[in-house]
């Protein structure tokens, strides 16, 4: 067994988010026009993760996809997501969330 950083087990889970919801292109006829396109929301998250290591501003945008529009995900996606949540501290910097935001 390996023994991941939270770095890495942040990255690896978040991928698996976006791995499911990239295969939800389906998804993207909800997206308003004029607002970004579900392609580029996803494309934006991934390179929030893969090239920016903007862990915190990925789970924010994947959180706020998952709330507004119509994607399932698996159990274990769902897990991961909790968890990353509870590494980090927070769900976002949106007033609404600052019950759930333990960094300050």
């Amino acid at each position: 067994m390996t023994n991941q950083s939270d770095y890495e087990f942040i990255e690896s889970s978040l991928m698996l988010v976006l791995e499911e919801m990239e295969k939800q292109p389906e998804v993207g006829k909800s997206y308003p026009s004029g607002g970004m396109s579900y392609g580029d929301e996803m494309a934006q998250i991934r390179e929030f993760i893969e090239f920016a290591g903007e862990y915190g501003l990925a789970f924010e945008y994947i959180n706020r996809a998952l709330e507004q529009f119509p994607y399932t995900i698996s159990g274990k996606a769902a897990v991961k997501l909790l968890e990353v949540g509870l590494l980090m501290g927070f769900k976002s910097d949106s007033a609404k969330d600052e019950r759930f935001d333990r960094r300050h």
